[in-house]
């Protein structure tokens, strides 16, 4: 058995095997052609049957050493069509050589896919010859048995389909192996991504800490088993210092992984200095995250807030709009961004100037981070939750102890998903001024 039987994982592998096998396969055919021509001494059909014989030889041989196919394909394809008229003058066209002309028409397709400058004048000049001879009746200049004849007929209808029979069963095990390979590939993923999934939660897991000034509570279900979406509460035991929300560009694996080199940069940086501004903080966050994740293209937005002893500092870099709820007005704002705060995180090439905010809170008052995810929440008609339910939402639930409203605002928000799938993380985390 020839060794290209026993790879036929690439393209070229593949093309070599069809025009090795269908040069052999021709090789024997016209070798029988010829021994028979010489038993009924027919030497003129014989002479151009070692014609083939040779060309056919050559095309085997030479095609196991060549790196291109078309000069092999190309002499074959000439070699069926002058074949094909000597033997229609010798045998007249009952015997049906014509049929395989075709068939190399089409197998340029298969052996030369990309290349549809050479395929498509080959079918096209297969395409017609084939016409022309399925309309020509010829008399045979030697007569032949009708046995003979039927023989012949038979033979090249034999090699044609034996061809197309090949090349189904090797395309036929090549989808087999593509989709196992691909099957093996997606198991082993899914098995890394439930693992990238574990160890994300545990390394983003917050403990239940009751905190002196302050209420805070959080909710966070991912797209997918991995979150882009990043949330963390600063604090020293039971004194909370700052919380932070944060949307990683893109999804999936790659936005999972980003959330967890950035949550240890913001918080060493958020420690780091104590005496400067916010908005300074995130410009330093903003230029370690540009150099240690290096040629990673994924960006983030975020609200970075730090506590003061009766109002809190809040810097925004591209993010939703932070909702601030007053306890004496009964009523919902949004903290909207300073004009000359511009610019996300993480994105090299792009000014980004920050600018804290300072925001007094009563008791209370709640401040609410959320990422885009809510508001774009989409529901089976193509309606979006947005900012005015979600608002209602927050006013419907503001006097549940934060832990319990977090809980119910994601109903709401699931609610009017229903059986829609999810086509972003959705993360939110309350901060509520304790009475």
């Amino acid at each position: 058995m020839f060794p290209f039987f026993q790879r036929l994982n690439t393209n070229e592998s593949r093309t070599r095997f069809i025009i090795q096998f269908t040069s052999l396969f021709s090789l024997v055919y016209h070798v029988i052609i010829l021994i028979l021509c010489f038993i009924l001494k027919i030497y003129t059909v014989a002479s151009y049957n070692i014609i083939s014989v040779s060309v056919f030889t050559f095309l085997l041989v030479y095609s196991s050493k060549c790196k291109s196919f078309i000069a092999p394909y190309l002499i074959g394809f000439s070699e069926i069509i002058v074949h094909q008229i000597l033997a229609t003058y010798f045998l007249g066209t009952f015997p049906s050589f014509y049929y395989f002309i075709l068939l190399m028409g089409l197998m340029p397709f298969v052996l030369f896919e990309n290349n549809f400058k050479f395929s498509l004048p080959v079918a096209i000049i297969s395409g017609l010859v084939f016409i022309g001879y399925e309309n020509l009746e010829v008399a045979p200049k030697y007569e032949l048995s009708p046995l003979l004849a039927q023989t012949l007929r038979y033979m090249n209808m034999g090699i044609t389909i034996g061809t197309i029979i090949t090349m189904l069963l090797v395309f036929t095990l090549v989808v087999y192996r593509i989709e196992n390979n691909l099957q093996n590939k997606n198991e082993s993923l899914n098995k890394e991504i439930r693992l990238a999934s574990v160890v994300q939660q545990n390394f983003f897991k917050l403990e239940p800490i009751e905190f002196s000034d302050w209420e805070v509570a959080y909710y966070n279900l991912p797209m997918a088993a991995i979150s882009g979406d990043l949330f963390d509460i600063y604090h020293r035991q039971d004194t909370i210092d700052g919380i932070g929300i944060f949307d990683i560009s893109g999804h999936g694996l790659a936005s999972g992984l980003v959330t967890m080199l950035v949550k240890n940069i913001i918080h060493q940086e958020f420690y780091k200095v104590s005496d400067t501004d916010l908005s300074e903080i995130l410009s330093r966050i903003n230029m370690r995250i540009i150099q240690e994740k290096a040629d990673i293209e994924n960006y983030l937005t975020g609200v970075l807030v730090r506590m003061g002893d009766d109002k809190i500092e809040l810097v925004n870099a591209g993010h939703p709009y932070p909702i601030l709820y007053k306890c004496k007005q009964k009523e919902c704002f949004f903290v909207e961004r300073l004009p000359s705060s511009i610019g996300v995180i993480g994105m090299s090439g792009m000014a980004a100037s920050y600018k804290s905010q300072f925001i007094r809170m009563d008791s209370g008052d709640e401040l609410i981070l959320y990422t885009d995810g809510i508001t774009d929440t989409e529901n089976d008609k193509k309606m979006l939750f947005g900012k005015e339910n979600f608002v209602n939402s927050i006013k419907n639930h503001i006097d549940l102890p934060v832990k319990q409203q977090v809980l119910n605002i994601a109903k709401d928000i699931l609610n009017f998903r229903n059986s829609v799938p999810s086509s972003d993380d959705i993360t939110m985390m309350v901060l509520r001024k304790k009475i």
